[in-house]
């Protein structure tokens, strides 16, 4: 039986900005994620691909969404806006939970999710006890613990009820949209996980793909969307 197809929406930025070369390295270990938690991940730039032979959709990380979709303006710390790749990653994100498919979002893709339901994101962090990304020269990651709320999915997937994580955001979730509940938090209370109530949509801030982080945490959600896909299509298949 052939492994199930998930669509990842390509990277369309370019350029020497250290965090956009970072970006682009993380996609590619998202990718192999994908393909190692035993799906086929199928790599679109075209937001009207067809679903219908799709199980699921993975929305990685990136630059910075244009902040007019959530109601505010630009700053000078907002970077790689970029209204094509915006556009590619909230029509897919639509579609797929149109068509009741399992979506997992990192990062950036959390975010994604996040603003497509009417949420509203912090447009630049504020520096403070938890490291949500490295004030050192050269490094891309802060590291901090998360707290996993029980009985959440993503509690369940890692199996423990706090997970130490590499965060590289500036921006962050200041309130959930519509049929979203917060399931991770760091010490901050800073939201870093949440799940929808209507379907198989889960979101992390944090980024599994780090380098530095444990095998257990990295394979994690990928393996808990794999199931969800498999699940579905499963059902699909009678």
């Amino acid at each position: 039986m052939a492994a199930p197809v998930v669509v990842v929406p390509r990277r369309f930025s370019v350029g020497d900005d250290p965090r956009v070369v970072a970006a682009n390295e993380l996609f590619d270990r998202i990718v192999e994620l994908v393909a190692e938690a035993g799906l086929t991940p199928l790599l679109v730039d075209d937001p009207f691909v067809a679903l219908s032979d799709v199980g699921g959709l993975v929305l990685p990380g990136g630059g910075d969404i244009n902040p007019r979709r959530f109601g505010q303006v630009a700053t000078s710390a907002v970077y790689d806006v970029n209204d094509e790749q915006d556009e590619l990653d909230f029509t897919l994100a639509a579609r797929a939970e149109e068509a009741g498919l399992p979506v997992l979002g990192i990062c950036r893709g959390a975010q994604v999710l996040n603003v497509l339901r009417g949420g509203d994101l912090h447009i630049d962090l504020v520096p403070g006890e938890v490291p949500h990304r490295s004030t050192t020269a050269g490094e891309l990651f802060g590291w901090h613990p998360v707290a996993l709320t029980a009985g959440s999915r993503v509690r369940a997937a890692h199996e423990s009820d706090q997970i130490i994580v590499g965060s590289a955001h500036h921006q962050g979730i200041a309130s959930l949209g519509a049929g979203l509940v917060a399931t991770g938090h760091a010490a901050d209370g800073l939201i870093e996980a949440f799940e929808a109530v209507d379907g198989w949509v889960v979101a992390v801030q944090w980024h599994p793909e780090a380098p530095g982080t444990s095998e257990a945490v990295q394979r994690a959600p990928f393996a808990a969307f794999a199931r969800a896909v498999e699940s579905l299509s499963r059902v699909e298949s009678f």
